[in-house]
């Protein structure tokens, strides 16, 4: 899970709806910590229970992260997209060191989760790595300039994706916010 800079056509949020050179469109990026109301704008939702139910985890309720863009997709080959992530703004302490491990500890839950239910070392591990690739680039925010991380998943199969959404939400929701507070 290298990180690259990288930020998806934007660095300020919200951000307007836009077209792409090649006629698709990029919809717009919204607050739903704030615009609760809208989350049924987000079609990315409707293809998968478990990202609807991150999206819903992440960002209806008092948390540590909040998500700011995703995307789902569907190909011959498989399912990929992205998942936009940030801290929030009142949570974020101007430092990049955090966002920029958030990979390493996701790894560390994965290998924690591996443990607990007897499991080879590595199994989660390597196939979250195969599966997943993050990185981070700017964002400005409320006023406040830090980072967001891009989580990019690509799964030969759905039902691989929705595995990838219910341990992201885990890890955001529940795992991290405590491992936070008590590393």
């Amino acid at each position: 899970m290298e990180k690259s800079l990288d930020n998806n056509g934007y660095i300020d949020f919200p951000f307007p709806a836009s077209t792409n050179a090649d006629g698709s469109v990029n919809p717009c990026g919204f607050d739903l910590t704030l615009e609760t109301d809208r989350i049924d704008e987000i079609s990315a939702g409707k293809h998968s229970e478990n990202l609807r139910r991150l999206l819903e985890e992440v960002n209806l309720q008092e948390g540590v992260f909040m998500t700011l863009a995703c995307d789902w997709q569907q190909r011959d080959d498989g399912v990929c997209g992205f998942i936009d992530v940030a801290l929030r703004p009142a949570l974020s302490s101007g430092s990049s060191e955090e966002t920029q491990s958030l990979d390493q500890a996701f790894e560390l839950y994965l290998s924690r989760q591996e443990k607990q239910h007897n499991m080879q070392s590595g199994t989660l591990v390597n196939y979250a790595r195969a599966v997943l690739d993050w990185g981070w680039s700017p964002l400005h925010q409320r006023h406040m300039r830090y980072e967001k991380v891009t989580i990019r998943y690509y799964c030969q199969q759905a039902d691989d994706a929705e595995w990838c959404f219910d341990h992201l939400r885990h890890f955001l929701v529940t795992w991290y916010p405590a491992y936070r507070g008590n590393p």
